[in-house]
């Protein structure tokens, strides 16, 4: 209910900036958009041929041949637009780098496994019976005290760990509240969200998986024969540019003068 709910936010949004255009564009492209950034890149034909069965008379883009630059600013925009009807993002990499490479903006950077749960939420000590406030309830706090009404991003980057993403749930979910062991509630405010830099979801269970969105880096996408493409692509569109060719016996590339 909750990706179906997702799909008409997007499809709403869409409605009201371009009113004059069909319902079934609309639908097709909030279906698309919401769902081929948590597809990978071998599974997006077979996506792109359903969509095109749920809508024969609409031309569905086949193939995506995406260049590094292209496929950055192709992933940054559907962060974008993730971020817009969802507060939590699952960013799916096994390479660290890429991700770095997109998420630049002013945000606060925790490893859950680097300490334990009670570290991360807080708890109350044994003895005095005082409460020790913890580094992920400190740092929200913090964040939410803050007057300005900017982007504010809370980056966990680790895998996901049952023993502490269940605390978690309500946060991520429509309630947007963090509540500790104190009794203490901590709310979301309107410009705060969570983003999760994982390597995979075997851990996560499907009630966590579908209180966030999904944004899938593909690691074929990325790499230096990525950027070799690109720039072989800019110099064959120039007509007097130089050209290159690969050998057959090795994986070297040569530059010749055209």
């Amino acid at each position: 209910l909750r990706a179906i709910k997702s799909v008409l936010v997007v499809a709403g949004s869409l409605k009201r900036e371009e009113r004059g255009r069909p319902e079934e564009q609309i639908l097709m492209r909030a279906l698309r958009d919401f769902n081929l950034p948590k597809i990978v890149t071998n599974d997006v034909p077979i996506f792109l041929g359903l969509i095109s069965d749920l809508f024969p008379q609409l031309e569905v883009i086949k193939r995506l041949n995406i260049l590094m630059f292209i496929f950055v600013c192709l992933q940054v925009t559907q962060l974008e637009e993730l971020l817009a009807v969802r507060h939590s993002v699952f960013v799916v990499d096994n390479v660290c780098d890429i991700k770095t490479s997109f998420l630049k903006p002013v945000w606060t950077d925790i490893n859950p496994k680097a300490v334990t749960t009670d570290e991360l939420f807080g708890y109350l000590h044994p003895a005095t019976r005082e409460w020790k406030d913890g580094l992920f309830s400190s740092t929200m706090r913090e964040l939410t005290s803050m007057g300005h009404d900017g982007p504010k991003w809370i980056v966990l980057d680790g895998d996901i760990d049952p023993m502490w993403i269940e605390s978690l749930n309500t946060v991520m979910d429509d309630n947007k509240v963090l509540t500790l062991a104190s009794n203490e509630r901590i709310s979301l405010s309107p410009s705060m969200r969570l983003l999760f830099e994982i390597s995979h979801l075997r851990a996560a269970t499907p009630a966590t998986v579908s209180r966030a969105g999904i944004l899938y880096v593909n690691p074929q996408d990325i790499g230096w024969s990525s950027c070799m493409q690109s720039w072989t692509w800019y110099c064959l569109k120039k007509p007097s540019s130089m050209w290159l060719h690969r050998s057959n016996t090795s994986q070297t590339y040569i530059l010749s003068a055209r």
